[in-house]
């Protein structure tokens, strides 16, 4: 499918108020290191929860171990299947070195298998770090991943979106948008969360808030 017919086949899609689906077992986390259980999405001043996520290239990222480096941009988008969300990595990738130059890096997390993001990064030329959430788990800790309905489920496979298969997953499930800046201390210094899907976070105001925060260090 062609890229402004897929916009405008999403754009008909309805926007559903998600229920957040959150995991306080240690089975399901996500080798964090703090195993947590967030009724609601993290808001400025909160505290980021540590984790350790597969990097899509191999190997893991640790949030704590980047944040020695400064700021980290953390952002779940829903998958390279999705133009809103290729629309917003290259958003970021435009502003990759301000972002840089501000001493922060960018840590963009998705649902996907770890191949279509390698093959995403390649082939938008994507210069940042990106992180595989097998099944979710990492947004279901912090209350951003939730359940597509059956009429939504529907409407995607007639339009040939197969979240199951993108994700490599038995279930049709989604994290929403959320997009963080995160301090050294693991404070929360931007939030963005928004449950319609064609609506981002916007970079020219995180690139000064981390600017802003620079000139504070």
């Amino acid at each position: 499918m062609h890229k402004p017919t897929l916009y405008a086949t999403l754009a008909l899609l309805p926007v559903l108020a998600y229920a957040p689906l959150t995991s306080a077992g240690p089975d399901n986390a996500q080798k964090s290191a703090e195993v947590v259980k967030i009724d609601k999405p993290l808001v400025v001043d909160d505290k980021m929860i540590s984790f350790e996520i597969e990097n899509a290239l191999g190997g893991t990222h640790s949030l704590d171990e980047l944040l020695k480096d400064g700021p980290i941009v953390l952002t779940f988008y829903r998958g390279s299947w999705c133009p809103y969300c290729r629309g917003e990595l290259n958003s970021i990738q435009a502003r990759l070195d301000k972002i840089s130059k501000a001493g922060a890096q960018v840590l963009a997390i998705s649902p996907e298998i770890p191949s279509e993001t390698a093959d995403l990064a390649e082939q938008k030329k994507l210069g940042f770090l990106f992180g595989t959430d097998h099944n979710n788990e990492l947004a279901k800790q912090l209350a951003l991943a939730f359940k597509l309905d059956a009429k939504t489920i529907k409407a995607y496979k007639e339009y040939g979106i197969d979240v199951k298969k993108a994700n490599d997953t038995k279930v049709w499930e989604l994290p929403i948008p959320a997009t963080y800046i995160i301090d050294t201390d693991r404070t929360i210094r931007y939030a963005f969360v928004e449950e319609n899907y064609s609506k981002r976070a916007d970079y020219d105001k995180i690139v000064k808030v981390l600017k802003e925060l620079q000139s504070e260090g």
